[in-house]
């Protein structure tokens, strides 16, 4: 009877292969970020660190309330985090605050 009915000992074989390739110690130390970023630049990829504006983030919580979800560009959206946090604002006070701004002097439109 044979003693490998299934053929293994070919891929043994090539298992024994693959585990002598060691990579060159010497060119894994001389690479450096750069050259990478270069190489992967120059071959159409590019860094997600390239230059976006952060996404501030908010730390209060805010009770009850409805909920108004509005997508803008990131940096209108870092001005009105900004625009709250510096008038110590919610989100909430801070719509408020600038829809009396623009009701003309901070009068209910709908009273009239």
């Amino acid at each position: 009877m044979n003693k490998d009915p299934f053929g293994f000992s070919a891929a043994n074989r090539i298992a024994a292969k693959i585990a002598e390739v060691k990579p060159d110690a010497d060119l894994l130390m001389a690479s450096s970020l750069s050259a990478i970023d270069r190489v992967g630049e120059a071959h159409g990829f590019h860094s997600r660190e390239s230059g976006h504006e952060k996404i501030i983030r908010r730390r209060r919580e805010v009770g009850p309330s409805a909920q108004l979800n509005v997508k803008c560009p990131v940096p209108v959206y870092n001005r009105f985090v900004r625009f709250c946090d510096l008038e110590r604002l919610s989100y909430w006070e801070g719509i408020e605050r600038l829809l009396d701004r623009a009701d003309d002097g901070g009068q209910d439109r709908r009273s009239t």
